[in-house]
């Protein structure tokens, strides 16, 4: 696998991880007033 790959994933991974990280926080925080399962995945 090429270094510029490799590096490309790793990045894409940690951005992944603080992108799920702040979400779960932002869920967690306004969760007294928002069902978090129903505005993260409206049925249509």
């Amino acid at each position: 696998m090429p270094t510029s790959l490799r590096k490309f994933i790793g990045l894409l991974l940690i951005f992944a991880a603080i992108g799920v990280a702040s979400c779960q926080a932002l869920v967690a925080s306004c969760s007294t007033t928002v069902a978090p399962p129903a505005a993260l995945a409206p049925r249509n």
